[in-house]
């Protein structure tokens, strides 16, 4: 009898996180093999998936679970965690792609527990598997629902500035070329911490119009900026050509990859103002969105890109004063 008690008491989570991690197999397959209607990056996956997840682990729970209000709301959250710790242990996500997923997975994987607890318990006294399944076909029900819908595509732009202690045309001297940074001169950001590739040079050959600023980061990422404008002590602008190949190499996301259909960097600028004796220097970057989640992507995408430019905007700082002192 006890023995049946424990089994029963994880039953729940176990059975929660099995299926997610079924779900993401599919899901991931179906993106691997350009399968339009079975994709990743969809509301099926992450918005239906984790309220399925929810609603299983409850109706597998006991029933004393079941009616117990914090079970329903933390234990979905064991299953997406377990889901997760499973998916990075074989390498089917990467610990970046774990991290960004768990803010949307697991607020709604709570919703599901909570949708769970009130079917069973206004309609099931114990568990109903013929209930259950319906739900595990939930994340599939919605894909004919999702295929109809137009995905949209946004453009955004996040841009965040800095003052240095220093004149601007020692600050413009410092931009085009960035050499050899150390990884003691970047501030730690959270970015980084997760597994975001650090800048290790940003090298300018020729300081003009059409010219190619070449950067490189950890990881073996490559990317080029041809330069489309240039106000000399004010102005920096670019285009940005994204080596999709090394992007994939630096496994970033199992999922995504700058320059692919759901996401890409396509512009920015570097731009100079005199303030108070001191230089204003702003950077900007221009994305590109296209996923029938851009609400949560763009949220995401400012906050990582909010991040990075603080850690650039900060080493060119650090850099110029450093110099002048």
């Amino acid at each position: 009898m006890n023995e049946l008690k424990h089994r029963g008491s994880v039953g729940g989570f176990l059975v929660g996180a099995v299926y997610a991690l079924v779900c993401g197999y599919i899901f991931t397959l179906g993106e691997k093999y350009s399968l339009a209607f079975v994709e990743f990056v969809s509301m099926a996956m992450l918005i239906a998936t984790p309220v399925s997840v929810g609603v299983i682990t409850v109706f597998f729970a006991t029933k004393d679970q079941a009616n117990n209000r914090r079970y329903r709301i933390y234990a979905p959250w064991l299953s997406i965690i377990g889901w997760s710790l499973i998916s990075l242990l074989f390498a089917l996500e990467t610990l970046i792609c774990v991290l960004m997923l768990l803010p949307i997975c697991l607020p709604l994987s709570s919703l599901g527990g909570f949708i769970g607890g009130v079917v069973r318990r206004h309609y099931c006294d114990k568990t109903n598997q013929g209930v259950a399944s319906c739900f595990a076909l939930l994340p599939f029900l919605v894909i004919p629902l999702e295929m109809p819908i137009e995905t949209p595509t946004i453009q955004k732009s996040v841009t965040n500035t800095v003052i240095i202690n220093a004149d601007k045309d020692v600050v413009w001297g410092t931009i085009p070329n960035i050499k050899n940074i150390k990884p003691e001169e970047l501030t730690w950001n959270i970015s980084h911490s997760i597994g975001l590739p650090k800048p290790l040079s940003a090298r300018t050959p020729s300081l003009a119009v059409g010219g190619i600023r070449d950067l490189e980061w950890e990881k073996g990422v490559n990317f080029q900026e041809v330069i489309s404008e240039i106000k000399v002590e004010e102005l920096l602008a670019y285009d940005v050509l994204v080596d999709q190949e090394s992007m994939k190499i630096a496994e970033l996301d199992t999922h995504i990859v700058v320059g692919d259909k759901y996401f890409d960097v396509l512009s920015g600028f570097y731009s100079l103002d005199t303030v108070d004796g001191q230089t204003s220097l702003t950077l900007s970057t221009t994305y590109r969105m296209t996923t029938n989640l851009n609400w949560y992507g763009e949220w995401l995408a400012d906050f990582v890109l909010d991040d990075f430019h603080s850690a650039v905007l900060t080493l060119i700082k650090h850099r110029v004063e450093g110099a002048n002192s």
